[in-house]
């Protein structure tokens, strides 16, 4: 059984409307589309101390898209290193409905199908530099099962 939530967002910050970035694209690997992953931009400029991180989840084509934050209209443009993980869980594990994927990941009940470098921000291979407006950024996913 593999887990993940639909397109959604988590994080988000204040700013001025009229600057910021919305996102979307395809995660893909040697299969096709990565379903039911979780796509997250983590910042690499620091705002009063704090580097924020922004998550959404493909859906059942691959596909993902940030385009609100909280009360904000999508997340500030700039540089960004891409993390990208997908749980499959662990055989007779049994987990509550309810559990979402970051509840199953902090619970150790599944395992990760992408390969590990995807997994941090300090080895990911994937990035993206987003600009004012609307911003198509499609990531493959390379090696692995």
């Amino acid at each position: 059984m593999l887990l993940g939530t639909g397109l959604g967002l988590v994080v988000g910050c204040s700013g001025h409307s009229g600057s910021f970035a919305q996102v979307s694209g395809t995660v893909t690997d040697k299969n096709g589309p990565v379903d039911n992953a979780r796509v997250t931009f983590h910042s690499t400029t620091e705002v009063n101390g704090v580097t924020n991180a922004y998550a959404t989840s493909t859906d059942n084509q691959g596909k993902y898209l940030i385009a609100n934050v909280g009360k904000e209209p999508g997340l500030p443009p700039g540089m960004y290193k891409v993390t990208v993980v997908k749980l499959k869980m662990k055989p007779g594990v049994i987990v509550p409905d309810d559990f979402d994927l970051g509840q199953i990941e902090a619970s150790g009940s599944g395992e990760n199908v992408i390969p590990k470098e995807y997994s941090s921000e300090k080895t990911t291979k994937l990035s993206a530099t987003l600009n004012k407006g609307q911003n198509e950024v499609n990531f493959e996913i390379k090696g692995g099962k």
